[in-house]
């Protein structure tokens, strides 16, 4: 007896949405459907230090740092970029080691990514402490 299986989509009838502003950019449909971390709530900012170990839904991590940036739409939508090195790395490391998480945004104490179409996860494994941080020299000019 034969199972009738379902056949797979042809090649033209599979649909694709943009996970990223890159895709949209390429003209990737994108239905404009954003996450937002709501007003008052913890950001990015607030859930990731620099320092801290983080790792993804897919395998990726490392300790990190971040910096903030900006969707380029009609509208501002408040996101940011996660940069790591790779624990391997982290005593020296260059320039060429830095690894970049974009378009990350904090929803109810979760960091995903910005489009609802990705279901990637951004966590932080371990915290950093106080002498973890990479140390700063200020320099007080009189």
């Amino acid at each position: 007896m034969r199972t009738p299986r379902k056949q797979p989509p042809l090649a033209d009838e599979r649909t694709y949405e943009a996970h990223s502003t890159y895709n949209a950019g390429l003209g990737v449909p994108d239905r404009r459907r954003y996450r937002r971390t709501p007003p008052g709530a913890p950001t990015v900012a607030d859930l990731v230090r620099p320092g801290d170990i983080i790792a993804t839904s897919y395998g990726t991590g490392g300790r990190c740092g971040r910096r903030r940036g900006d969707v380029p739409t009609g509208e501002t939508l408040s996101h940011f970029t996660i940069v790591y090195v790779l624990p391997d790395r982290f005593p020296r490391y260059r320039d060429s080691d830095r690894n970049w998480l974009n378009e990350c945004v904090a929803i109810d104490g979760r960091i995903h990514k910005l489009f609802e179409a990705t279901t990637d996860e951004v966590f932080v494994v371990k915290r950093a402490t106080c002498r973890d941080q990479t140390s700063t020299r200020t320099i007080l000019l009189s």
